[in-house]
């Protein structure tokens, strides 16, 4: 592992076994890191597709939100971790094999680099990157400080792993997920090409109709309602419903800070921190 420190933003790189590669990682750290031996609870926050680790601060300036909420003593000092996830929703790829260029050729510019950035980006979160994160900084390594989080496609990656791995996270939030149903399929190297197990597997909204009710996980689940995911992510909540799974459920309306926009997520993330907080 080798870092980069900017006062409390500090870049790493870790290298992933599950990947073989080396992957980055963007980190936040409370005020008063430096000046204490205590340990902290940790987020992790998943970025969307097309953007990078840098996306939470570089555009939705979370740093500066948990800052002036710690601060003022709305929050406590939790670490933010926010890791390199290219365009894999970060989840293992079904990977089905074949010539998937004709789909890139519907639109090069949206799938620029997509069929170099997917694989087995769930087992690099869970095996690779969370062990690294306890391993570096002084985190509180239990399942009740732990949170996991994403806008967009990283919304859709932090439900899969959380609604999988209920045993490693003590809350989710699930902001726009960018969701996909039998009927608009995602990216076929990652949800499979025409297999409903494969696609179940990767679908928070399956995944949603086996998650046991008596788990847990704290849930938030929010979307615009101008938003193109805003029927999907009612599907997951009232999947979730049926199964009597307790979360969260917002529908905003709004204009354009009710679409699939980073205006959208930067309005409410004082909302999603305390959220993510609420159990520390």
């Amino acid at each position: 592992m080798t870092s980069h420190t900017s006062e409390r933003l500090v870049d790493l790189t870790i290298h992933s076994r599950a990947l073989i590669r080396t992957m980055r990682l963007h980190v936040y750290l409370p005020p008063g890191y430096a000046d204490t031996s205590m340990r902290y609870p940790v987020v992790y926050l998943l970025h969307p597709w097309g953007q990078d680790e840098r996306y939470w601060t570089r555009f939705l300036r979370v740093h500066e939100a948990a800052d002036h909420l710690v601060e003022a003593g709305a929050l406590p000092p939790f670490i933010a971790a926010m890791p390199q996830g290219d365009k894999s929703f970060f989840i293992n790829a079904e990977d089905p094999g074949g010539d998937f260029s004709p789909v890139v050729r519907l639109d090069p510019e949206h799938f620029a680099g997509a069929l170099d950035g997917y694989g087995d980006y769930g087992d690099y979160v869970l095996e690779d990157l969370i062990p690294a994160v306890e391993r570096e900084f002084r985190v509180i390594a239990s399942r009740s400080a732990r949170t996991i989080a994403g806008v967009s496609m990283g919304g859709t990656g932090a439900a899969v792993l959380a609604f999988q791995r209920p045993d490693l996270f003590g809350a989710v939030g699930i902001h726009s997920p960018a969701l996909f149903t039998d009927e608009q399929l995602g990216p076929p190297w990652i949800f499979g090409l025409g297999d409903e197990a494969a696609f179940a597997r990767r679908s928070p909204v399956h995944l949603a109709r086996h998650l046991d009710p008596s788990s847990n996980l704290r849930i938030y689940l929010d979307c615009g309602q101008q938003d193109e995911f805003a029927a999907p992510a009612l599907a997951l909540h009232e999947a979730l419903s049926a199964r009597g799974v307790p979360h969260t459920y917002v529908s905003r309306e709004g204009g354009h800070t009710g679409g699939h926009t980073g205006g959208y997520w930067r309005a409410h993330l004082a909302r999603y921190l305390g959220f993510y907080t609420a159990g520390w």
